[in-house]
């Protein structure tokens, strides 16, 4: 066709999910504008045709990050051993009210290293504050720039961020105003989400979800209102479940008319279904994940966070039994510290073997496509993302296989997701475009961002000093509240036992 770019890699080790998982055969495959339109052997397309030469490379499917957060990349390192609740006293100020040099700034960052470790799609659950369309063109602008896909989500609620926290009402005032007691009408936030749906069309390297915070930030008019927004504009649903032992409390003492589920009260106000997916689930029970299961709905696992952040272990091998489609996420950059996939799959079939002593089949393919098919799949984009197939998205990245990690060279599937870091991550592909070149980035100026956000994080530093001085009077009563959710006891347990 006239006009069309044709870019056709040659040589490499084209994985397939469905075939030698081990040792993939070498092919070619032929990329035009932004489609994968053919792979096999030899290609030999017409016409002007740039060549990428893949010959000792791997050439694996964008890997996708199905749970992420921008608007606290520049807290990365700040953290180390907080449960959730006291770690949210410094990470919602910090993301809220900044400059749009700033968001820009951490858009890119994020945006950055993900590509470096092979991720061409971030799934960015967003707290956006204000929810304005400044900030909306500035974040999307900075994905362009960046060059990456993006599901973009900003988070709404109707019920105030102190909801998070079980026994709340022991905390004092000012104490409460620090976790957030007042949030925006529903009307509003509605309004803006369909202002952006409409205003800004998903095309290109652009899709929306629908994200309401978690259930218990929801009134049901609230998650009754998001589905039907999501059924009408055909949109996945993310929303934060069952992180931590004090959301199961509060599911089990402040949501008895819904069984004590907050699957019940997501499922009564419309939202169960394949739209759905809920984002950590550590204190899930087997028959929610069965339940799950059978309405088509979704987990996205987050192991990394919720170990750092004291949530627990997500009970792996109950969801894979229960049937529950799987993805993963990587969470926020002061949660896990690093946007990568590869950390995330190891950690998945790591937790799966200490989970169960009885010898199983290996995890490694299964992890591969829960990183790519089943996170395409959450976002509605299965059948477009997640393989290397003709007709599917040009989302594709190169590894180099004379990096030490494939010395020797004994599986693929294995040692992408045992020993490779992103060191390997040699060319990054998206949308039929080439971000990452022999290791350099293409779309931005690297240095020059660098330098941004060194001086950036002058003010940014000194803000948070300030916040992190206003909390200390907040720590010990936040510490209580934690202690009294570990004195319950909800019939299951999500952490190490310790021996006496």
């Amino acid at each position: 066709m006239a006009g069309t770019n044709k870019l056709l890699i040659r040589g490499g080790q084209v994985y397939d999910h469905d075939g030698e998982v081990h040792h993939p055969p070498g092919a070619d495959i032929l990329i035009e504008d932004d489609r994968i339109t053919a792979v096999g052997p030899r290609l030999a397309p017409e016409g002007n045709v740039e060549v990428l030469e893949a010959s000792g490379r791997l050439v694996v499917p964008g890997l996708i990050n199905a749970h992420y957060h921008s608007h606290d990349t520049l807290c990365r390192g700040l953290f180390e051993e907080l449960p959730l609740e006291m770690w949210l006293l410094y990470t919602l100020p910090m993301g809220q009210n900044r400059s749009l040099e700033e968001v820009r700034a951490r858009t890119l960052v994020g945006a950055l290293e993900s590509l470096r470790c092979g991720i061409t799609t971030v799934q960015d659950m967003l707290g956006l504050t204000p929810l304005n369309d400044r900030y909306t063109d500035t974040v999307l602008s900075a994905y362009r720039e960046a060059g990456i896909r993006v599901v973009f989500s900003p988070m709404v609620s109707d019920v105030p961020p102190i909801a998070m926290v079980r026994h709340r009402d022991s905390l004092p005032a000012d104490v409460q105003e620090m976790l957030g007691v007042m949030s925006l009408p529903m009307g509003e936030q509605l309004d803006y989400l369909e202002h952006q749906f409409k205003h800004r069309p998903a095309r290109g390297t652009l899709h929306w979800a629908v994200a309401p915070f978690a259930p218990q930030r929801c009134t049901p008019k609230m998650l009754a209102a998001l589905a039907e927004l999501a059924d009408r504009h055909d949109l996945s649903i993310y929303t934060h479940v069952y992180e931590t032992k004090g959301q199961a409390l509060i599911a089990r003492e402040l949501f008895g008319e819904h069984n004590g589920s907050l699957i019940s009260y997501l499922e009564r106000a419309g939202m169960l279904g394949p739209r759905l997916n809920i984002v950590h689930s550590v204190w899930i029970t087997r028959q929610e994940a069965e339940r799950m299961a059978a309405a088509g709905a979704g987990i996205v696992l987050n192991h990394l966070s919720n170990f750092k952040l004291k949530s627990g272990i997500a009970p792996v091998c109950d969801l894979r039994e229960s049937g529950v489609r799987l993805g993963l996420g990587c969470d926020n950059c002061s949660g896990s510290d690093v946007q990568s996939v590869f950390q995330a799959m190891k950690m998945f079939c790591l937790l799966a073997a200490v989970s169960e002593p009885e010898p199983g089949p290996g995890l490694a393919h299964e992890v591969l496509r829960h990183a790519t098919l089943g996170n395409a799949r959450t976002a509605g984009l299965d059948r477009q993302l997640g393989a290397i197939r003709p007709g599917y998205k040009a989302d594709l990245i190169l590894i180099d296989l004379d990096d030490v990690a494939y010395l020797p060279y004994n599986s693929a599937a294995r040692q992408l997701v045992y020993t490779e870091s992103g060191r390997g991550v040699e060319t990054v592909i998206v949308d039929g475009r080439v971000v990452i070149k022999d290791r350099k980035v293409k779309t931005i100026d690297e240095d020059a961002l660098r330098r941004e956000v060194a001086g950036l994080m002058r003010h940014f530093i000194a803000d948070y000093d300030a916040v992190a001085a206003s909390r200390k009077r907040a720590l010990p009563f936040m510490l209580e509240a934690h202690r009294k959710v570990w004195r319950a006891d909800i019939g299951m347990s999500r952490f190490i036992p310790r021996t006496r």
